[in-house]
């Protein structure tokens, strides 16, 4: 998976527009795109596009999309 191919499934996801710039660093929390119904989004995007099972755990490790990106990336066979 690339990040480009992510971050159209995630803008989806998090309703965001394309002329938003999604910062891989930006700090979930402290985004005005997140909610934790955005988390449990992610959590269906990843298992239907990715065939990935991500828990709440481990969205709650992973502070940034950057890092969400990454964990979906090491569990794609």
């Amino acid at each position: 998976m690339t990040w480009e191919e992510f971050e159209a499934n995630i803008r989806d996801v998090l309703e965001v527009e394309d002329d938003v710039v999604l910062n891989r660093d930006e700090v979930l929390e402290d985004s005005e795109y997140w909610s934790s119904m955005h988390a449990l989004l992610v959590m269906a995007m990843a298992e239907s596009e990715y065939d990935v099972s991500i828990t709440g755990e481990d969205l709650r490790k992973s502070r940034t999309l950057g890092n969400i990106f990454e964990l979906i990336n090491s569990k794609v066979a």
